[in-house]
């Protein structure tokens, strides 16, 4: 088997070393989390795209609300596909607010080409920074990161129910939360430390460029959601779920969650995975990114280096942190608990995760992921 190998990546002033994999000898591998970045590009959108599950659940929802009705859909992106699917389904009129100026501009081309242009106005900027002529009476947004709120969608939604949205008007997605499960990286990758692909190098400097400096970058797991094999080898305990964002409701993008982690069975407890569920519509079965193909991948939050022994009936009890950046929009996660082991001292463990925040190579993991020269 080969093992991973260190490379370098172009960051913002010099050359940052990184560990690499092999796709072919390692079943799981590391991507950035994207999504709260200004660094889509086609092959992200089409990732989007053909994520079926996402897609029909979406549809459904534009097609059962939008008719009759003003519309705001929020990071419409280039494709512009649900302010287009509203308008096909009947809306009145959608306002589609796209924040990268060059995605902004191919919505507008594709928009006229499908013959909408008098139905659907395209607004480049923040949400959170536009006005609108007159409230909506439906807000439709895909901004649901790796972890429920990452990008952005309690702040952002919030602002719009109070400035953007009439009362009582309609949003799309109905609710989200952030899920966690203990997680045997070891046994996950059989034994080959987690590293990223050069295919992934782009996007690693894509992140750095836009905050400006190398950081502790939040990264995501690929090759456990999609492989039952995988997941029964990773996953060591049952699944909680924290940052409750109820967007037809009381929406609060910021509070900390007590939560506890009951292990299943033997492994090394090296962190956890932190997915994502999803309800499209209110009476829809929830997308579930731990357990479901998705475009929506789970985020990993390193607490052990080596891993931790545990034994079915252990316990991991934590509080996690939501707070709200200083850019005012996407926040920044904390989380601090104690893992409760049959006749072994409680062994006190955390893991923090900012959006833009100062810090590089932080942590052990940080530090073997991206090797001093």
């Amino acid at each position: 088997m080969q093992r991973s190998f260190v490379a370098e990546l172009a960051a913002p002033g010099d050359k940052v070393p990184v560990r690499a994999c092999d796709l072919e000898s390692n079943p799981v591998w590391l991507f950035a989390s994207i999504g709260e970045y200004p660094v889509y590009d086609d092959v992200a959108y089409e990732v989007m795209i053909k994520d079926e599950r996402r897609m029909n659940r979406y549809s459904e929802a534009v097609r059962r609300y939008a008719p009759g009705r003003t519309v705001l859909d929020i990071g419409t992106g280039q494709d512009a596909v649900w302010a287009l699917a509203a308008a096909r389904a009947g809306a009145r009129h959608v306002w589609a607010v796209e924040v990268i100026p060059r995605s902004a501009q191919i919505a507008r081309k594709n928009i006229e080409q499908a013959g909408f242009a008098d139905r659907i106005t395209v607004v480049e900027g923040l949400s959170t920074e536009i006005e609108l002529p007159e409230p909506v009476e439906m807000c439709v947004s895909e901004i649901i990161g790796t972890l429920g709120g990452s990008e952005g969608a309690g702040r952002v939604l919030r602002d719009a129910r109070e400035r953007l949205v009439r009362p009582g008007g309609v949003f799309i997605p109905h609710r989200s939360a952030t899920t966690a499960v203990a997680l045997d990286v070891s046994s996950a990758n059989l034994g080959e430390p987690l590293g990223f692909p050069p295919l992934v190098l782009p996007y690693v400097e894509k992140v750095f460029a836009s905050v400006g400096r190398p950081f502790d970058l939040r990264v995501v797991l690929e090759g456990v959601q999609d492989n039952p094999k995988v997941r029964e080898r990773a996953y060591l305990s049952d699944v909680v779920e924290v940052e409750p964002l109820e967007f037809n409701g009381d929406l609060r993008p910021e509070g900390v969650d007590a939560a506890e982690l009951t292990f299943t069975r033997e492994g090394r407890f090296s962190g956890l995975a932190l997915g994502m569920r999803l309800w499209v519509a209110e009476d829809d079965e929830p997308i579930d990114s731990l357990f479901q193909p998705s475009s929506w991948t789970p985020a990993y939050a390193p607490l052990a280096e080596e891993g931790l022994p545990v034994r079915p009936g252990d316990r991991f009890e934590f509080d996690f942190t939501t707070v709200v950046s200083d850019d005012g929009v996407h926040p920044d996660y904390g989380l601090a608990g104690e893992l409760h082991r049959a006749g072994a001292r409680t062994a006190p463990l955390s893991w923090g995760s900012t959006h833009h925040a100062d810090g590089f190579r932080t942590t052990p993991f940080y530090r073997s992921l991206f090797p001093r020269p």
